[in-house]
């Protein structure tokens, strides 16, 4: 069983750990980390803090996504009580009080749990979030510092303030009656935290108590809830850590796109077996897999006769004028997928990284870095040069641009210039040596 918490500033790691030694401790989560986790039955996911103003948040489906893999996700305190209180419905685990309070509507805004805080190493918060001063207002009210007026033209005062300006050094601007007593009883107490910190300090108990546990999974599980977003998310974030780095589906995806002289047969062949109906890789001939593609088209009432010949010619070359009916509907098929809002066959099941492309993407991945240290990015490579290389390594040069178009797209690219700017992350390494000397003669 492996137990993850994603925290900061509501608990530090030295906290997390304090009370559950073996977890994995991350910083606040964002949209992807969710999906980089290799977790199933019996592991636990514990959400306290995350991003969502400077990053993207985390999405609803990354989570459904863990909980369909049998994974026991909570949630506390701060992103994590939002986050619990739209999905307990769908499995995941509420705990404290900021998340009954999301809860029963009582709250309701996402600002009232934001704060700002420092990025990386160790995260200090530099605002004070909304449910902690309400909490702190009852307290304050309960030792007689304030009385029930002035909590209540306090709470409406400080609710006014946006959330990167809630802290104690700007409340000397507000003009709210009790305000003066309230910071003085703040100050009073330089090391209170809040309900958002109990809370957490609640679920880490919890954890450590084995107090979480994972639930069958819902009956919404059995319906197409998977979206071609979330396929497209997992292969951004999905991958495997190789020396270090985390190397993407995506990323495996397109240097294949890129450098596999067999990518666009093997392309087209997973592209009309899609489009026929196969569910997965299957053992037919080359002739029956197109053969059941053009009968769903047909189906579909999609038939080469009824195309415009500006249609035509969008999908085809020159060259292809003459293709057999047959040839001809199969290439606008299989080049149209490019376009389009859904990827063929990523529902089907994903087969294993190649060890020697993850090996060499790595390797171009370094290079980059090394290459960034020396002032050259592959940003800054001239665009003209990196569509050369790409021309060149397709066998392209001295082809017109319908010819690199349809090229492109038999490759699953949108066309020519796409494909020429995913090349970019991969064509340092492809200068090898040329490169440092070019960047450091002494090399």
């Amino acid at each position: 069983m492996t137990q993850h918490v994603f925290c900061g500033p509501t608990l530090s790691g030295d906290e997390v750990r304090a009370v559950v030694p073996d977890a994995i401790v991350h910083p606040p989560i964002r949209h992807g980390d969710a999906l980089r986790l290799d977790t199933g039955p019996g592991d636990i996911v514990l959400i306290v803090d995350g991003v969502f103003h400077q990053s993207a948040a985390v999405r609803h489906k990354e989570i459904l996504a863990l909980i369909a893999a049998r994974t026991a996700v909570a949630g506390c305190s701060s992103m994590g009580a939002l986050r619990a209180a739209e999905l307990d419905a769908f499995g995941m685990i509420g705990i404290g009080e900021v998340y009954r309070r999301y809860r029963s509507g009582e709250t309701d805004a996402d600002a009232d749990v934001a704060v700002t805080h420092t990025q990386g190493g160790r995260i200090e918060q530099l605002s004070l979030a909304m449910v902690d001063l309400e909490a702190h207002l009852d307290d304050a009210c309960r030792d007689g510092a304030v009385d029930r007026g002035e909590h209540a033209a306090l709470a409406a005062a400080l609710r006014g303030v946006h959330y990167t300006e809630r802290s104690p050094q700007r409340f000397a601007a507000l003009r709210a009656p009790g305000i003066d007593a309230f910071r003085a009883w703040l100050d009073a107490r330089p090391d209170l935290r809040g309900a958002k910190h109990r809370d957490a300090l609640t679920a880490l108990r919890l954890l450590a108590e084995d107090g979480i546990t994972t639930a069958a999974p819902g009956p919404w599980t059995k319906r197409a809830w998977r979206t071609e977003y979330l396929r497209d998310w997992t292969a951004r974030h999905r991958g495997i850590i190789y020396k270090g780095r985390h190397i993407t589906r995506t990323a495996h995806a397109q240097y294949r796109q890129i450098f596999d002289p067999e990518h666009p047969r093997r392309r087209r062949r997973l592209v009309l077996s899609w489009i026929g109906g196969a569910t997965g890789p299957d053992d037919r001939s080359p002739q029956e897999v197109l053969d059941a593609a053009l009968d769903a088209a047909a189906a579909s009432g999609l038939r080469l006769a009824d195309l415009t010949p500006e249609q035509r010619r969008h999908w085809l070359t020159a060259d292809e004028d003459d293709l057999e009916p047959a040839e001809a509907l199969a290439r606008i098929l299989v080049r149209s997928t490019a376009a389009g809002p859904v990827t063929p066959g990523s529902d089907w099941p994903q087969a294993a990284p190649d060890s020697a492309i993850t090996a060499a993407i790595a390797h171009a991945f370094a290079v980059n870095d090394r290459a960034a240290a020396h002032g050259v990015t592959i940003d800054g490579l001239e665009t003209e040069s990196v569509r050369t290389f790409l021309r060149g390594l397709w066998g392209l040069d001295g082809a017109d641009p319908e010819t690199l178009t349809a090229a492109a797209r038999d490759r699953g690219f949108r066309n020519f210039e796409g494909a020429a700017e995913i090349c970019r992350q991969f064509i340092l390494a492809e200068l090898g040596d040329a490169l440092w000397h070019h960047l450091d003669p002494r090399m």
